[in-house]
């Protein structure tokens, strides 16, 4: 069932601890967590500061102090509206890789509390609800599928990433949502904690237009607010200390991938080029093709883990792209989404849609034109001892809380990883085109630096550990100092790895809703 704290008032079954678990944020980990909950038999009180829409006077509280490199994220990649970050991303999904979980000698602080393994199952699950559960599994199929042998390079791994059909996870679970066993409130925004000893006992809540706080209560909480805003979240001042932050840890690693153009490519034959690096279309669902540095040179170069992907820009690209959504519309049947200059820019560029239809009806590919230009665009794991840092401003948002305040940086290790992956990929491709690099990249110039994109991928600030003295929370994600409280979000990461961190995290709430649901 769904409120609005705007328009309803909190009764017992929030006020009261009926729930079995109370849920703070509801993006992509707290719905995906609420649901599996239901479904094994709990009831959940799911807190969303935001409203059923992205609303912009609902991002307020996200407005940050900049004190490091220029980082875009911070603003543009959180919003706070049921759904989360789900309600404006791609809905690309990818499990992080083994080595990231393991120790690298070479890394410092590497490795996770847990092998991949203990994962492998709860990322089966998040597939499914991620509405991924019917698309195929394993890479090699894909590629036999389409009778083509799986790419190979010298140095380089190839891989395939997956795409939700349904991004916005409040609308693929709507009916849970709906249904009884989840109370969902909107504009319920947490602003502290109602604590004795290690029990939690409450979640104040209020809206940013009126004062009035309630104190939702449940059994056990656990915070899905991302990794700025839960570290933001437990920074908070409060009487009597943090007793979660024995380590000095919260805060300190944040992580977000690099993102940058590296290098030119000039493919050699397009058709070739093409058949290995144009989205894949099959039984309805969408991979795309991308290139890992492959364990064997990081080790051996002593760099961290970094994928890249062929972006291809081309003069048509934004009437494509706009062809594209409105396809994607029609095929799911929102029409009321779809409006009349939308019909007359398919008639308009009828030839462009004639020719992306050929494209994946025979081939099951994505059309790029031949004069497309194409850059290697890299994603670069970040050290899991980042310099970068969350912390405090002396500004208060409307809500009364101290905003964010946030350090990014880019460490040599970082640039370094990023020149070997151009080197490698210059001999590792030179069969199928020419790789440039870029000449600002090789040289180590600050002008490259100042070209490097974040990700909106944010991690790390509140480090997952065993000892209360070298982390924030548990490795089964309690927060060290309490009995009842949970954190799921990236912001428990210790390594960022390259991959997209949605679905790990997914996978990290199936793994709790079990723990949960056996207490």
């Amino acid at each position: 069932m769904i409120f609005d704290l705007l328009r309803d008032k909190p009764g017992p079954d929030d006020l009261q601890g009926v729930a079995d678990v109370c849920v703070v944020g509801a993006g992509a980990a707290g719905i995906c967590l609420a649901v599996e909950l239901l479904r094994l038999g709990k009831s959940v009180l799911l807190l969303e500061g935001g409203g059923p829409e992205l609303e912009e006077a609902a991002q307020e509280p996200y407005r940050s102090e900049l004190a490091g490199r220029r980082h875009n994220g911070v603003h543009t990649g959180r919003f706070r509206a049921a759904g989360g970050t789900t309600t404006r991303w791609g809905g690309q999904i990818l499990p992080f890789d083994e080595g990231d979980f393991a120790r690298r000698p070479w890394v410092p602080e590497s490795g996770w509390p847990f092998a991949k393994s203990e994962l492998t199952r709860h990322y089966a699950r998040a597939l499914e609800l991620e509405g991924l559960g019917g698309a195929t599994p394993h890479d090699e199929e894909v590629w036999r599928a389409l009778r083509l042998p799986e790419p190979n390079f010298v140095g380089l791994q190839s891989y395939l990433s997956r795409w939700c059909p349904e991004p916005n996870v409040a609308r693929l679970h709507r009916a849970a949502l709906e249904g009884p066993g989840v109370r969902l409130w909107l504009h319920a925004n947490a602003v502290g904690l109602d604590a004795e000893g290690e029990q939690i006992h409450g979640v104040r809540c209020r809206t940013q237009s009126a004062a009035a706080v309630f104190a939702f209560r449940a059994r056990d909480y656990v915070f899905c607010l991302g990794s700025i805003e839960s570290a933001r979240f437990f920074l908070q001042p409060r009487e009597g200390g943090l007793p979660w932050n024995a380590s000095g840890l919260l805060g300190k690693h944040f992580q977000d991938h690099i993102d940058a153009d590296i290098a030119e490519v000039r493919p050699r034959d397009r058709r070739r080029f093409g058949a290995l690096f144009d989205n894949i279309f099959l039984r309805g669902y969408k991979y795309h093709p991308k290139l890992r540095l492959a364990p064997a040179v990081q080790e051996r170069e002593g760099v961290l883990n970094c994928a890249a992907t062929m972006a291809f820009e081309s003069d048509v690209e934004e009437a494509a792209a706009a062809l594209k959504a409105t396809v994607k519309h029609l095929l799911r049947g929102r029409f009321g989404e779809v409006n009349a200059a939308d019909l007359a820019h398919m008639v308009t560029h009828w030839p462009l849609f004639a020719r992306q239809t050929l494209r994946y009806a025979r081939q099951h590919r994505a059309y790029n034109p031949d004069e497309a230009r194409v850059r290697l665009r890299v994603h670069c794991e970040q050290r899991p001892d980042s310099a970068s840092s969350i912390t405090l401003s002396g500004e208060r948002d409307s809500l009364g809380l101290l905003r964010t305040r946030l350090d990014w940086r880019i460490s040599a290790l970082e640039l370094r990883t990023i020149q070997t992956y151009a080197r490698t990929a210059t001999e590792a491709l030179e069969s199928v085109a020419e790789v440039v690099p870029a000449a600002d990249l090789m040289s180590g110039a600050d002008a490259f630096l100042a070209r490097c994109d974040d990700s909106n991928h944010h991690m790390g600030g509140m480090r997952m550990a065993a000892a209360a003295s070298d982390g924030v929370v548990s490795p089964g994600l309690l927060l060290h100092g309490t009995a009842n409280c949970f954190v799921c979000s990236g912001a428990v990461f210790p390594t960022s790895g390259f991959s997209n961190p949605t679905h790990t995290v997914i996978a990290l709430a199936m793994r709790l809703a079990e723990r949960l649901a056996r207490a």
